[in-house]
């Protein structure tokens, strides 16, 4: 999920409030059997980049990544903004609009299965009314957020109120009612406009089709296949149930001395639904890439839909059916995902050969992000590519 304005609406801007983030600490361990280079230029960059994260938005951040050499991760800054021990190796992370790649890999399965039609419209999927305008829109056009639809992020408790209301629940029908009720930001398939609303009607689609929660078919489609052991879709579940680092929102007051910052780590996460709601590891997660890319979840005809991408305003960027399309700098092309939702930060990507992959994670110091954490992210993703 992404509250507007975050970082997750593209591979590399972040806005809103900005807060300073702990003292950076850095380390790093094998993950793998590869062995370092001797002075690994791409590395040790991306060493620098986490630290320069955790001081300009992020208390903390870790990221596992995968080269010519091997499988390594690195943290930097801390779990806690007011303790000292680091980041935990491999701890859990709300996973943001990660979660999207796993909704469009449930949905483009029951495409393959001949239970869904990508160019159908929606209405003859959704009950009658709860999109007006639906026969316009077809499954497709909400998978590559080209419907037009309303966001709903842009509408959800904000600073003191996100605060007050974070264990409430948010029902995915009620969200998709009010958010398809204001009016489109344009007319379906004319222009490319990133909105989590998409997500959330292809979670009721997944349901609609097949009687279960599109939570049970993610689970039963790809966490337990691929045994993504500390992987979950949690609905209502408040908690990270392991080790994990914690996010927060900086509240101001009348003065600068007044601000507070206030642990977000535990909220509903059903204020995403479809479009955020998944906790991972990076393990997990670079799992899922992997498999994703070797057809271990798609087959040939649903893979290439997935990739067929449209413009996004950016030229470094495309968006496919939940998956993005980078450019990077040494020309080599990245698909996967960004993140956010109070927090947390996100970025999932592998080349489509899986010899380079990243899988990065900030826990945040302020709700929506501060914008400067866009740059080192984004370096992460360029190094480990290039690198």
């Amino acid at each position: 999920m992404t509250a507007v304005p975050a970082y997750a609406t593209s591979a590399g801007t972040a806005s809103a409030s900005a807060a300073s983030a702990g003292a950076a600490t850095a380390g790093a361990t094998r993950a793998g059997t590869g062995a370092p280079k001797n002075g690994d230029g791409a590395r040790e960059r991306i060493r620098r980049h986490l630290e320069e994260l955790a001081r300009v938005g992020a208390v903390g951040a870790q990221v596992r990544v995968t080269d010519e050499n091997g499988t390594w991760t690195a943290r930097a800054g801390k779990a806690q903004a007011d303790g000292g021990a680091p980041v935990p190796r491999g701890g859990l992370f709300r996973a943001g609009s990660t979660t999207k790649m796993f909704t469009a890999v449930a949905l483009l399965q029951l495409v393959g299965e001949g239970r869904v039609s990508l160019d159908d419209s929606v209405d003859g999927y959704l009950p009658a009314g709860l999109v007006p305008g639906a026969e316009h829109i077809t499954v497709r056009m909400l998978l590559q957020h080209t419907s037009g639809l309303h966001d709903f992020a842009r509408d959800l408790p904000q600073g003191e109120d996100l605060v007050r209301t974070r264990f409430r629940h948010y029902d995915s029908t009620r969200l998709v009612r009010e958010a398809a009720a204001r009016t489109p930001d344009f007319p379906p398939g004319t222009d490319y406009g990133y909105s989590n609303t998409n997500y959330v009607v292809l979670g009721l689609i997944i349901e609609r089709v097949t009687g279960r929660s599109y939570a049970e078919e993610v689970r039963d489609r790809i966490i337990e296949p691929l045994r993504l052991r500390q992987t979950s879709v949690p609905e209502d579940g408040t908690s990270l149930p392991g080790p994990h680092a914690h996010g927060y929102i900086t509240l101001q007051g009348k003065g600068e001395s007044d601000a507070r910052q206030v642990d977000i780590t535990e909220l509903n996460p059903s204020m995403a639904g479809a479009a955020g709601e998944a906790v991972t590891t990076t393990h997990d997660m670079d799992a899922f890439l992997t498999a994703l890319t070797s057809g271990k979840l798609l087959r040939p005809a649903e893979w290439e839909e997935m990739n067929r991408t449209v413009p996004t305003g950016d030229p470094d960027n495309r968006y496919g059916l939940g998956l993005k399309h980078r450019k990077s700098s040494c020309g080599r092309l990245a698909v996967g995902h960004t993140g956010g939702i109070p927090g947390f930060a996100t970025l999932a990507f592998t080349t489509p050969d899986r010899s380079h992959r990243v899988v990065l994670s900030a826990n945040l110091a302020d709700w929506p992000a501060d914008p400067r954490i866009g740059g080192p992210i984004d370096k992460v993703l360029d190094d480990a590519i290039c690198g």
